[in-house]
């Protein structure tokens, strides 16, 4: 199901079926954004601005008297009239239609979000889908590319990716993406705290956790980036097919690495932390010394011809500093001479 001018409509006008309603209202009640991100502008300028819903006039006088202390009257008065139906939405789906005060109550940042729409600022008109059934959606984007929106996840793309120079979505739970060759509009999904970029190929993005995200290609090739700007800390790697990585993206560390089949070799290599073990099956040492800096905030000083095509196993209890064990062990098995700074 769509989110469409004429579904706000029927809504404001109690006139869309139940199933209409509970699908709107749950896209509002997990909206991240304000109001205004249900429909661009235009939509919104199109809506019927004769609606009748409770406590109208006081909820109108609300936001224009806010709107008026803030300084932000440069909406035309048809828009604020829209904004001001668009404010039924909260009322009703907090359930303060029997008792306006606590609406009224609402801080006021809470309110201004609802009237944040500027004249001035290009609108791209963005499509929104929530699946909240139990099978599968499919959906497929203006470039071709084709989604599967798993259930409880929800997602939201411009509608035309013409007009833009990336193509971005931007991900909550899970979804699958077969990417239509774009070379010179790089796709883009963003999910909580990571961003995954693709050119042409097939991955999922599953946020497993509150913490967590799970990223499997099975086409092409990806790059993965998360960044935490205030600590100066970021997470870039490059996956081939059949890769996966789960990483905590609130630490920016890896969780867990799956590694293809080396070419000229027989090796599939496997990575796992948790709170007990830490463990390697099969990693190239370049990949191990990678996660290693990766997870403890370490530098790493080594001679890379030393770890050319050298794989390591081996499995720990996970410690303090269990790094400077794993590392002299290398060191021992392979002669790689590695040498670490201690974290800070």
């Amino acid at each position: 199901m769509k989110i469409t001018r004429e579904l706000i409509n029927r809504y404001l006008k109690n006139q869309c079926s139940a199933e209409e309603a509970a699908y709107l209202e749950d896209y509002i009640a997990h909206l991240g954004e304000s109001l205004d991100q249900l429909l661009s502008k235009e939509e919104w300028d199109l809506t019927d601005e004769n609606l009748d819903y409770p406590h109208q006039q006081e909820i109108k006088a609300k936001i224009f008297a806010f709107a008026k202390k803030q300084n932000v009257l440069k909406y035309n008065k048809k828009l604020l009239r829209i904004v001001s139906a668009a404010a039924a939405i909260v009322v009703f789906i907090l359930g303060f239609y029997v008792s306006l005060n606590p609406f009224l109550n609402k801080p006021a940042p809470d309110v201004r979000k609802i009237a944040a729409i500027e004249d001035e600022k290009e609108e791209v008109s963005n499509l929104y889908y929530i699946n909240s059934g139990n099978h599968n959606m499919l959906l497929t984007a203006s470039d071709g590319s084709v989604i599967t929106l798993y259930p409880q996840s929800e997602i939201k793309y411009a509608e035309d990716f013409s007009t833009q120079q990336e193509r971005v979505l931007y991900l909550k739970g899970k979804a699958k993406f077969e990417v239509a060759k774009d070379k010179s509009k790089p796709f883009r999904v963003h999910s909580t705290g990571v961003v995954t970029t693709a050119l042409g190929t097939v991955f999922s993005v599953d946020e497993l956790r509150s913490t967590q995200t799970q990223i499997k290609l099975m086409e092409g090739k990806i790059e993965v980036k998360a960044v935490d700007h205030q600590r100066g800390k970021e997470l870039v790697r490059t996956f081939l097919p059949h890769e996966e990585i789960t990483l905590d993206h609130r630490e920016l560390k890896v969780v867990e690495e799956i590694k293809t089949h080396t070419i000229g070799t027989d090796r599939g290599g496997h990575f796992l932390q948790n709170n007990q073990i830490i463990q390697f099956k099969n990693i190239a040492l370049q990949d191990v010394l990678t996660i290693l800096m990766q997870n403890y905030d370490i530098k790493l000083q080594y001679d890379k011809s030393l770890i050319s095509n050298k794989f390591y196993s081996g499995t720990f209890t996970n410690k303090t500093n269990v790094f400077e064990e794993i590392i002299r062990e290398i060191n021992y098995l392979h002669h790689a001479g590695i040498n670490y700074t201690n974290p800070q």
